[in-house]
């Protein structure tokens, strides 16, 4: 009998100290609190991929790099990716803000049709994807958890207002466009309305598909052999702005036609300073780097944002250069 006691002693004293080992809250051990604390991501600590079409363009770099630093201010991991008009290479680089776990994928789509793809990934993914500064339409931008845009159909009629003011309502005018970009072509639009309205003014030729230096500077030498009356050529972008104005300096017309563009950036002010461009409308890119900094960090937070703002632009001629040469932090 009492080797019978003595054995049930000792299990209840093995169940005792068995006891003493586990909390009776429910919550576990102290390790395995830790472990699980250490295991949830922190906010502010996620990836955001941002992809642009054009990285090598002045404006969109700063609206990515402003997006970026404002972004890493409160805690996350922001990362760039250029698509150098490709919008093969752009959906590629999505995919891979996807395998890697992003929280937020900011795009600025290379092509308003093409990037559906991408947003399409994003989707299955259950990744927020943010549009900015380009225009999407449609089923494309219902894919898009939220747009910051500004209005670029104004911008181009407001530079066509001006241009047939300082052409008196007559003359002979080129247009280049880049309509895969509805950004692009929503200010081509707006330009050629204003042109219609005018009954004295002839469109001499619309050509679409320009973008880059070379090929509005290239353009625009075929353009100067092909219409000798011609009297005023207007561009989409800052790269047209540029290679129009280099054709012009080289064929020593720059007091002769008139030149007008899209996007104030710094080029269009230097090349306003010497003549080689009279009439552009200054892109809201501050704005709208803060706007989309703005954006994301309520969809990281509460997964929604407010409606597209769409930033009005600034029309700009030779007597606003130094007002718009301050706003850009020039000399």
């Amino acid at each position: 009998m009492k080797r019978f006691l003595s054995l049930l002693l000792c299990i209840s004293l093995m169940f005792a100290m068995t006891a003493c080992g586990v909390k009776d809250n429910g919550e576990g051990t102290d390790d395995q609190q830790t472990e699980s604390q250490s295991s949830e991501k922190k906010e502010g600590s996620g990836l955001v991929g941002i992809t642009t079409s054009m990285y090598t363009n002045e404006g969109l770099a700063f609206m990515c790099d402003n997006i970026k630093e404002a972004l890493e201010a409160e805690g996350y991991t922001a990362v760039i990716k250029d698509a150098n008009l490709d919008q093969s290479q752009q959906t590629k680089d999505v995919e891979d803000f996807i395998n890697q776990g992003a929280e937020l994928i900011i795009i600025e789509a290379c092509d308003s049709v093409g990037v559906k793809s991408a947003l399409e990934m994003c989707k299955a993914a259950n990744i927020p994807a943010l549009s900015f500064n380009q225009i999407l339409e449609g089923e494309v931008l219902e894919l898009a958890t939220g747009s910051v845009t500004s209005d670029n159909y104004q911008a181009g009629y407001e530079v066509g207002q001006e241009v047939a003011k300082q052409l008196n309502g007559t003359g002979k005018i080129c247009i280049l466009t880049y309509d895969v970009a509805f950004v692009c072509r929503e200010r081509g639009d707006g330009f050629k309305k204003a042109m219609e309205e005018n009954s004295g003014i002839e469109v001499l030729e619309v050509f679409d598909g320009v973008c880059t230096e070379d090929d509005a500077l290239k353009k625009t030498e075929d353009w100067l052999q092909q219409y000798p009356d011609i009297s005023a050529i207007f561009g989409n972008n800052t790269n047209c702005g540029i290679g129009i104005g280099a054709a012009m300096r080289a064929a020593n017309k720059v007091d002769d036609i008139l030149v007008a563009n899209v996007d104030g950036q710094t080029a269009d002010l230097k090349n306003m300073e010497d003549g080689a461009l009279d009439i552009t409308a200054v892109y809201p890119m501050r704005e709208l780097a803060e706007e989309t900094s703005a954006y994301a960090l309520d969809i990281l937070k509460t997964g929604k944002c407010s409606e597209d703002p769409h930033l009005k632009f600034s029309l700009c001629t030779q007597d606003q250069i130094e007002q718009y040469k301050e706003y850009w932090g020039m000399e």
